[in-house]
C-alpha cells in the first residue's frame, strides 16, 4: 500500500518540472522580484502621489473662478465688475476665463507627461541597480526631478494667472470708460 504522502510529492514534482518545461519561474524565483517592485511601487506612489495631488489642487484653484468678481491672485483685493456690465464686456471675460481654464489644462497635462517620464526613468535605472543600497540614491534622483517639474508647472500657472488679471483688468477698464 502507498502512502498518502507519496501523491502531493509527486504533484509538487510533477508541477515543478511542467513549471521548468514551459519556462515559468517558481515561486520563491518571483519573490524577489515581487518585492523589489513593490519597493518601486510604493516610492512611485509616493513620489507621484503627492505631486498628482498638490497639481489637482492647484488646478481647482486655479480653474472656474467667476472672473466678473475676481481674477487668480489670491494677494490682491478684486473690485467686481460693476452691475451695468454690458453683454460684450460679459462674453469678453467669459471667453478669457475659458482661454484661462483650457491653458492650465494644458499645464497640467504637460505636468503629467514630464511625471510620467521621470517615472520610466526611475523605474529603468531602478531595474538596472544591482545593489539594493543605491536604490534610496534613485528615489532621491526621482524625487528632485519630480519636484522640478511641479515647480516649472507651478511658475507657469502663476504666469497665466498674471496674464489673467492684466487682461481682466484691460477689458474692465476699457468697459469704465478708463
Amino acid at each position: 500500500m502507498k502512502s498518502h504522502k507519496t501523491l502531493p510529492t509527486l504533484t509538487f514534482a510533477v508541477a515543478l518540472v511542467l513549471a521548468a518545461a514551459t519556462g515559468s519561474t517558481n515561486a520563491w524565483a518571483q519573490q524577489p522580484t515581487s518585492a523589489s517592485q513593490a519597493l518601486l511601487d510604493g516610492i512611485i506612489q509616493d513620489v507621484i502621489g503627492r505631486t498628482i495631488e498638490a497639481a489637482r489642487v492647484e488646478v481647482r484653484n486655479n480653474t472656474g473662478i467667476d472672473p466678473l468678481r475676481r481674477g487668480y491672485d489670491r494677494r490682491r483685493s478684486y473690485q467686481p465688475a460693476p452691475a451695468d456690465t454690458s453683454a460684450e464686456t460679459r462674453r469678453e471675460l467669459r471667453q478669457l476665463n475659458w482661454e484661462h481654464d483650457r491653458k492650465i489644462t494644458k499645464l497640467e497635462e504637460e505636468l503629467y507627461r514630464k511625471l510620467d517620464k521621470a517615472e520610466a526613468e526611475f523605474e529603468r535605472d531602478a531595474a538596472n541597480e544591482y545593489d539594493p543600497g543605491k536604490i534610496p540614491e534613485k528615489r532621491d534622483k526621482f524625487e528632485k526631478n519630480v519636484d522640478e517639474a511641479y515647480a516649472k508647472f507651478d511658475e507657469k500657472i502663476d504666469d497665466e494667472n498674471a496674464r489673467f488679471d492684466e487682461k481682466r483688468w484691460k477689458i474692465l477698464s476699457r468697459a469704465r470708460g478708463g
